[in-house]
């Protein structure tokens, strides 16, 4: 009798094991189209919230495709060097025992990261709007509107994001893109 209930027992944990590994997957299957409805839908914010600037900022994007690339990697390898330096800085500062000043650098190295992430999803939706617009153009459907160009844009970049390698050069393309041409819109408003 006892080992048939630690048998019980024991088949009534691994069923129990599969059913939330099943679980799992289930909700990890929800995680990419989750995020493509935020990209989507940031996309979509960015081009409401700002039409004008949104519109020169694609213009920008399909005439100077290079510059504004190099621009973008640019302002990426400085943001990125300067959130780890602020990052080293106050940790070599938190072990020498000044807790305040290295407070303070990494407050400095979040925001440094934060206002990149928030430049990097304000070029998202004009990114997303050139490259959903060539894909409907590839595929014969002129005058798509811009909400549809963003969603079928944001669909292609996670598409080919997942590819090994070339997907993730790609996408790191699209976002010096997003960036340089943010930057580059604002160089030529100040220029006039």
């Amino acid at each position: 009798m006892r080992t048939t209930v630690l048998i019980l027992n024991g088949l009534f944990l691994l069923t129990d094991a599969i059913a939330q590994e099943q679980a799992r997957a289930d909700a990890s299957a929800l995680g990419p189209f989750l995020l493509y409805l935020t990209l989507a839908a940031i996309g979509l914010v960015g081009l409401i919230l700002r039409r004008e600037r949104a519109q020169a900022h694609i213009r920008a994007i399909r005439e100077g495709e290079r510059a504004l690339f190099w621009r973008g990697l640019a302002i990426t390898a400085v943001a990125l060097l300067l959130t780890i330096l602020f990052g080293a800085l106050g940790d070599s500062l938190k072990k020498a025992g000044d807790e305040r000043t290295a407070g303070f650098a990494g407050l400095i190295a979040l925001t440094i990261a934060l206002a990149y992430l928030l430049l990097a999803l304000l070029g998202f939706g004009s990114v997303a709007a050139v490259l959903g617009d060539a894909a409907a153009q590839l595929f014969g459907w002129r005058d798509l509107s811009m909400g549809w160009c963003v969603l079928l844009g944001s669909a292609l970049f996670l598409l080919v994001v997942w590819i090994p390698v070339f997907g993730w050069a790609l996408g790191v393309y699209w976002l010096a893109l997003g960036i340089g041409g943010l930057w580059g819109r604002s160089e030529a408003k100040e220029a006039e």
